[in-house]
């Protein structure tokens, strides 16, 4: 795979905080302890594995909330307050670029929820706002305490919510309207590395998207889902609408997204999942940011790091899932990325 050199540049503002977390990259589990978890026979001996991990610390309230879900939190507000506190007030957009599929949710929760006028608390996400504050903000219109990328959705949002009377449309319309606005907020960063990222989430999802439609033969235009800002224009998506999954699969096969779209589709034809394009879409990711370890400083260096633990989380949460259902280990190391 072929990246481009995005010719990163140290910031000496962040000198300190690199190296907090050059310090913290002993917490990333070793293969041993994965695969020593992968192995448990049962929930006591995945605890056991897990005590002797940086997440021990969360073990004794598993049971009080929703099992692993509360380590997953628990550590996303630790990565939000972390970079609240080190990063320049130019540079918090990266919040969105982080959790960019966990605010996108959170938004859909919050105004299906008014739409339903039912509480959905339990299918949100509590990161970056509580569940109460990103309502009450939606249903008064003060946005005040909310970012303004995340209050231009929202607002969007409740605009739009009774013109579409097919609620997956509105999702859809939500969705472009929410990408459109941080491709933005990215692209004030001033990072060609981070906007590239951006623009390869975007191609990864309109692929993931294209695929699913076929295999499920939808009859969806191709018009309501296909995002713009990728690197593959979304004219050239378009053009494939007519086309057979195969013939898709094969033109996909030529670009950088051809391990993505191989092990994806051959996992969808198999097991009927799309579970194979997330760990293909990790160590694609993975890959990407590899240049920037060798440098010392940057937003880039510090994006690495917490995508890498949301990677690691994400792993996790798969085999916690895995072993409390009693799925085989090797069902489940298909699932991860190790």
């Amino acid at each position: 795979m072929i990246f481009a050199n995005y010719d990163i540049v140290d910031d000496s503002y962040y000198l300190f905080t690199c190296a907090e977390l050059k310090a913290r990259e002993i917490e990333f589990l070793e293969e041993s302890k994965i695969e020593k978890m992968l192995k448990s026979q049962g929930m006591g001996e995945f605890i056991a594995a897990l005590r002797d991990t940086v997440y021990s610390k969360y073990i004794n309230n598993m049971g009080k909330y929703s099992g692993f879900e509360y380590i997953v939190v628990s550590e996303y507000k630790d990565m939000v307050n972390f970079l609240n506190e080190r990063l320049r007030p130019g540079h918090k957009a990266v919040w969105n670029l982080l959790f960019l599929e966990q605010n996108l949710h959170n938004l859909k929760v919050i105004i299906k929820s008014i739409i339903m006028d039912v509480s959905l608390e339990n299918l949100f996400i509590p990161i970056l706002y509580s569940y109460r504050v990103l309502k009450d903000a939606a249903a008064d219109k003060n946005y005040k305490e909310i970012l303004p990328e995340d209050a231009d959705v929202l607002r969007f949002g409740m605009e739009i919510k009774d013109t579409q009377k097919n609620y997956r449309f509105f999702e859809l319309e939500l969705e472009k309207f929410y990408l459109q606005r941080i491709f933005k907020t990215i692209k004030a960063l001033g990072s060609r590395m981070l906007l590239a990222y951006f623009r390869h989430a975007i191609d990864i999802l309109n692929i993931r998207n294209i695929c699913r439609t076929k295999y499920l033969a939808e009859d969806l235009g191709f018009d309501y889902f296909l995002h713009k800002n990728g690197f593959i224009p979304k004219k050239t998506m378009m053009e494939f609408e007519g086309e057979s999954l195969n013939f898709f699969t094969q033109e996909m096969e030529r670009t950088d997204y051809a391990d993505i779209v191989i092990k994806g589709t051959q996992a969808l034809s198999s097991e009927g999942t799309l579970s194979s394009f997330n760990k293909s879409e990790d160590l694609f990711y993975i890959d990407f940011f590899d240049s920037v370890k060798y440098s010392v400083s940057n937003i880039e260096k510090i994006f690495r790091f917490f995508l890498m633990k949301k990677i690691e989380l994400n792993n996790l949460s798969v085999i916690f899932t895995g072993v409390s259902y009693g799925i085989e280990s090797e069902k489940i190391k298909s699932k991860v990325r190790i």
